[in-house]
């Protein structure tokens, strides 16, 4: 039995040579003797490896295609798995260097990171992410197989341009849903920091805002006597709401922007997921922060609308600078 193919990749010498010689130990263990020999191709950062596959078969159950036919098949999957850790991210990068909507220089390697962990986490399920990524091996691995049951040269470059469109285009298009989430989060971040500024240039109307986030999205508001702020300043939304122009973290976002207050405190916000009127409120309201380690009405668990109206809860103390 000989059968000898060639490789061309671009990969770690050393690293592949490694698991190549690992994942086939088992030919050896049925007699077989598998060369692999590697050279670097000059001027490039392309590997050659040179496979021989030689021995004698002495077996009742199994002819010499069949060993070959083994070998293909792991030699496919080998490859397919070279293909997705030590390709995608290099083909990524060609993308974002050739991309004709112009990225920046400064976002290219945020943007790369973000398309490898779409190709890679594409979904919030872990088990779905597993199936989707064996999936796409899956399909690598069944192409390679065909490909060299008539060819012993394969060059991977070459394979995956002309013989994987859809891999190129899963790559495509994990680079335009970086580029636009990095759009998004730089949108973001200027109206954030507009709002710290509007924020910081505003005269306070209330020195002391409790937050209490309820389930459902819901939130009760009272100030530093324990007093429910009222609710005349919700009403103003109900409209845009009864539309759904907007959300109930909206509203709680611009109740806190129009007051401005001096310190908002922030109860039980260890019991839930933080929501993005939370996440958007830090950012926004910074140091004037302060999470409740557990007052009465944090311990007592209640509901946002079971909230009594009045009775001073929590007592803060901050520092007198002649405002509010």
């Amino acid at each position: 039995m000989v059968y000898e193919l060639q490789i061309i990749t671009a990969a770690d010498q050393e690293v592949l040579l490694t698991e190549f010689s690992s994942k086939f130990s088992w030919l050896k263990q049925r007699g077989c003797c598998l060369s692999v020999k590697s050279c670097s191709i000059h001027g490039t950062d392309w590997i050659r490896f040179d496979i021989l596959l030689q021995g004698e078969i002495d077996s009742p159950h199994y002819r010499e295609e069949d060993y070959i036919y083994i070998f293909k098949h792991q030699l496919a999957e080998f490859l397919a798995e070279h293909v997705i850790r030590d390709w995608e991210i290099r083909l990524v990068w060609e993308e974002i260097k050739k991309s004709k909507h112009g990225i920046m220089p400064d976002d290219r390697t945020a943007i790369m990171d973000k398309a490898v962990r779409f190709l890679k986490h594409c979904h919030a399920n872990e088990s779905l992410n597993l199936l989707m990524n064996y999936g796409r091996k899956n399909k690598i691995s069944h192409r390679i197989f065909d490909y060299l049951f008539s060819h012993r040269l394969l060059i991977i470059d070459g394979f995956i341009k002309f013989c994987m469109p859809d891999f190129l285009t899963d790559i495509r298009f994990a680079v335009d849903l970086a580029r636009e989430e990095l759009r998004n989060e730089k949108e973001y971040n200027e109206f954030v920091k507009l709002l710290r500024h509007f924020v910081d240039t505003q005269p306070p109307m209330m020195s002391e805002v409790n937050i209490m986030i309820g389930e459902g999205s819901g939130f009760v508001l009272w100030d530093g006597n324990g007093i429910r702020i009222e609710e005349k300043r919700i009403k103003y939304f109900m409209e845009d709401l009864a539309h759904g122009e907007i959300s109930l973290d909206d509203v709680l976002v611009s109740i806190l922007i129009t007051v401005a207050p001096r310190w908002i405190i922030l109860h039980r916000t260890d019991q839930q997921d933080e929501s993005e009127s939370v996440r958007m409120i830090k950012k926004v309201f910074d140091s004037r922060i302060t999470v409740c380690g557990g007052c009465e009405r944090c311990q007592e668990h209640q509901k946002p609308d079971c909230l009594p109206k009045t009775g001073k809860v929590l007592v803060r103390t901050y520092p007198h600078d002649g405002g509010l």
